[in-house]
């Protein structure tokens, strides 16, 4: 292999200025050089794409608020002037510019001061990389990931919480309202236990597929019945459980009340058949229960009383 000599390495070499014309022309990246008043001197040849523009003449003295959104170009003008002001640069910023077509770009940014051969600051120069695509695509992701959450903790059937998220919200309520009732403070949350009476015989006499609808237009109402600040729950079959926070037992009996009257009075009717229904209900008071198995059996036992008291009832 011969020997690289100074000679050959020169006959290849670039200048600076050279150097500086080629690097503006390939990158990617947008490259720009400002004045103190944050006006364009130089720019790349990507951000002379960027602003939609095709020679240098027509950005040369030209600002951000000709080519984005005046609210943009307003925080990124006060952003190049602290730098002239102290010589602080901005490194890896992660921002998103509106062009006044109403376009968004994402972008992650760095911005340094400009010093002339007196080592003044006399402007700025930055460097930009779209990263437009690799945000969406992050969206993307989160989105996707807070559906798969979401779809963890539903029961697809009848749109309500699953039994699994039973467990924990009632394990989590059980937590807040014990350290309350420590605390001295009002800590009353009710439990309700309900399910559908003669499930089996609904889904006999009209089929699953109707069987399944009912279990759709249960959720559904317990959905539209519920507070904001309540849960409602799928247990399992055509077993459900409501948490009714911050009320008694004598409120509490009061909203079962009224929800077994609406099931009762307003039976659902699907594709075209109307199909009788009523439901049974057991409700019980937090009262310093520990755990979710003492909670949940007592609130068992008042669902089994009402269903062995004839059903389509309410006992507490």
């Amino acid at each position: 292999m011969d020997r690289i000599t100074d000679d050959s390495f020169k006959s290849v070499s670039l200048g600076y200025k050279d150097a500086f014309e080629m690097m503006m022309k390939s990158t990617s990246d947008s490259i720009y050089f400002k004045d103190s008043q944050s006006r364009f001197l130089f720019v790349s040849d990507a951000q002379l794409r960027r602003l939609n523009e095709e020679d240098m003449q027509s950005v040369i003295g030209k600002s951000d608020f000709d080519f984005f959104s005046n609210d943009h170009a307003m925080k990124t003008f006060q952003e190049e002037q602290d730098i002239i002001r102290t010589g602080v640069p901005i490194i890896d910023k992660e921002e998103h510019a509106v062009f006044a077509n109403g376009e968004l770009l994402w972008s992650k940014v760095s911005r340094y001061p400009l010093y002339d051969h007196e080592k003044n600051i006399v402007g700025i120069w930055g460097i930009s990389t779209d990263i437009t695509k690799l945000v969406h695509a992050q969206e993307e992701v989160v989105q996707a990931n807070t559906k798969l959450v979401a779809l963890s903790l539903m029961d697809e059937l009848s749109g309500l919480y699953n039994r699994r998220h039973f467990d924990n919200i009632l394990k989590n309520t059980i937590d807040l309202y014990t350290r309350r009732s420590i605390g001295g403070l009002k800590a009353d949350f009710c439990l309700i236990y309900l399910d559908i009476d003669h499930f089996k015989q609904i889904n006999d006499t009209y089929g699953h597929v109707k069987g399944d609808a009912v279990i759709r237009y249960m959720g559904g109402q317990l959905l539209a019945y519920t507070r904001s600040s309540d849960y409602a729950f799928r247990y399992g079959g055509d077993e459900y459980a409501l948490i009714l926070q911050d009320i008694d037992l004598s409120s509490g009996k009061i909203i079962g009340e009224r929800l077994r009257r609406l099931i009762e009075q307003n039976p659902p009717v699907i594709e075209g058949t109307t199909i009788p229904m009523t439901i049974s209900l057991g409700i019980v008071e937090f009262q310093d229960e520990k755990t979710n198995s003492e909670l949940v059996c007592k609130a068992d036992k008042k669902l089994y009383q009402a269903k062995s008291e004839g059903r389509n009832r309410l006992c507490g």
